[in-house]
């Protein structure tokens, strides 16, 4: 018998609202079952207040690297919604990776367990189909009644804004801050009587005005109030008591939030207590309208906001002489050049905050915060790039239209069956219907599998290294890395002196 080191994986989020689903709970049924089948549990990994969708975890993370390092070879579940609530990862996990690592999956309570052949049957997908089915319900559900909230006029948000405080009776409403609501009324008059948001910020610090982070006593606290600091007060409709319905939305599907446009924003009026008339709020927006190019955006840089100065602490500004920049009907003006660079602007300002005169060019940064990503992504095999490795096959694949259209046909029978599926939930048809129905879309959904397994194998074939590898290539002089994927593998980058370089990678 082969010699399994076991795992065990345990999640709750906030919407598993059911009992059973307790990470105690949780414990016991996976504990139980490897006691029964003497099966020995050298690691247990916990992700507690974590949703299913996300395919970034804490304890999911230090799993999948625990199996690339072939310390785990069996993984016991509750259910596969505790692994995942995503149908792509579940299909990522169980067709591929599981398999690829040598690691047995038993999920307890579904009755599924891959022995050692890694034979799944097409369950599987379907019950990552209805997990994201059922998460997706619940967020829109979670989105109708905040929404309903904010058309009654209550505030529902962690924080509020400086100038206001949630009311100690009813949580649900803000009311004016005394001890700042003057400042930021200040703030207003002075711009309206021509001066600018840079001589705001100097005549507050002069006054040894506290800023709102220091105020708020927030982790992050900026020493001196600035232009930007400013200009948000200025452009935010809530100190005119208007609440904005639609700032952000959740898209749970790409699983990040999206901020809306402001002429896509959603007003409501009146729903407290205003700090300025709205008259005056129209004219500061009608001012900064003139004085501002909207029309006109800095190209985003590789690295922006994630570059920290070692001495202080603060962010370092990039500066470029010549920078792209692109419009709002698309036009880019300017060319990439060599010219741009990184500087902490404190020492300039305040060098009583920073005494140390800290500058890098972009070209030369971009090389090393690249090559580190390089270097680390060769060691490590994660469930996490799955998706940038798939995009580099299909870039490659000569049958890529074909592949499409399979794939199109699998996910509309997958669609079906959700449809299917709600309606034996809610009793609209029988449980035979349903099983004659389930048995004609696994027909379907296996022969299209086969026909896709046949494309499959006349493509050169990668391991998962050497696809780590070639990305890397394409990626070295930033084709393809954008800003937001180096967020997503670049924790922070701090400068020193002597161009001194400490770089903190997420992976």
């Amino acid at each position: 018998m082969k010699n399994y080191k076991a795992a065990i994986y345990l999640r709750l989020s906030k919407e598993d609202i059911e009992i059973n689903n307790s990470i105690d709970m949780q414990r016991e049924i996976t504990t139980k079952y490897a006691k029964q089948h003497n099966y020995n549990i050298i690691e247990e990994y916990v992700d507690n207040g974590y949703s299913g969708i996300l395919d970034s975890r804490p304890a999911l993370d230090k799993l999948i690297t625990d199996i690339t390092r072939n310390k785990i070879n069996m993984l016991i579940i509750k259910d596969m919604s505790r692994l995942t609530r995503d149908k792509n990862l579940t299909s990522y996990y169980t067709d591929i990776f599981f398999p690829d690592n040598d690691v047995r999956l038993i999920s307890v309570t579904e009755y599924i367990d891959t022995g050692e052949r890694y034979d799944i049957d097409d369950v599987v997908a379907l019950r990552g189909i209805v997990n994201q089915s059922y998460l997706e319900d619940i967020s829109k559900k979670i989105k109708a009644v905040k929404t309903n909230f904010k058309k009654q006029g209550k505030f529902i948000e962690a924080s509020v804004v400086y100038g206001y405080q949630k009311d100690k009776l009813d949580k649900t409403k803000i009311v004016l801050d005394e001890n700042v609501a003057y400042v930021v009324k200040e703030i207003f008059e002075l711009f309206i009587n021509n001066v600018g948001p840079t001589e705001i910020a100097k005549r507050l610090n002069s006054k040894h005005i506290q800023t709102p982070s220091q105020y708020l006593k927030l982790k992050n606290q900026g020493k001196y109030w600035t232009k930007s600091i400013v200009n948000r007060i200025l452009n935010n409709p809530i100190y005119c008591g208007r609440l904005v319905l639609n700032k952000y939305e959740n898209n749970i599907k790409l699983k990040k939030r999206i901020t809306n446009r402001k002429n896509q924003y959603k007003y409501l009026e009146n729903t407290h207590e205003a700090i300025i008339e709205p008259e005056v709020f129209e004219e500061v927006q009608r001012i900064k309208g003139n004085i501002t190019k909207e029309d006109l955006k800095e190209y985003v840089y590789l690295l922006k906001g994630l570059v920290f100065c070692k001495n202080c602490g603060r962010k370092m500004t990039y500066k470029n002489s010549s920078p792209i920049r692109i419009d709002k009907n698309g036009k880019v003006t300017g060319k990439k050049n060599e010219l741009g660079y990184f500087i902490c602007t404190e020492h300039y300002r305040h060098k009583d905050v920073c005494n140390e005169w800290v500058k890098i060019m972009e070209t030369d940064l971009n090389k090393m915060v690249l090559n580190k990503i390089s270097k680390r992504l060769k060691k490590l095999q994660l469930g996490k790039y799955a998706d940038d490795v798939m995009a580099y096959k299909e870039m490659l694949d000569p049958n890529l239209n074909e592949t499409k259209k399979i794939k199109s046909g699998i996910s509309k029978r997958e669609s079906n069956f959700k449809v299917l599926y709600s309606k034996k939930v809610e009793e609209v048809i029988s449980e035979e219907e349903f099983i004659s129905e389930y048995n004609k879309y696994k027909t379907e959904i296996l022969e299209l599998k086969k026909k896709l397994d046949r494309l499959e194998t006349n493509k050169i074939r990668y391991n998962s290294k050497s696809d780590v590898d070639k990305l890397i290539i394409e990626f070295s002089e930033t084709k393809k890395f954008d800003n937001s994927i180096m967020k997503k593998l670049v924790e922070k980058i701090e400068i020193g002196k002597d161009n001194e370089v400490k770089i903190t990678l997420k992976v």
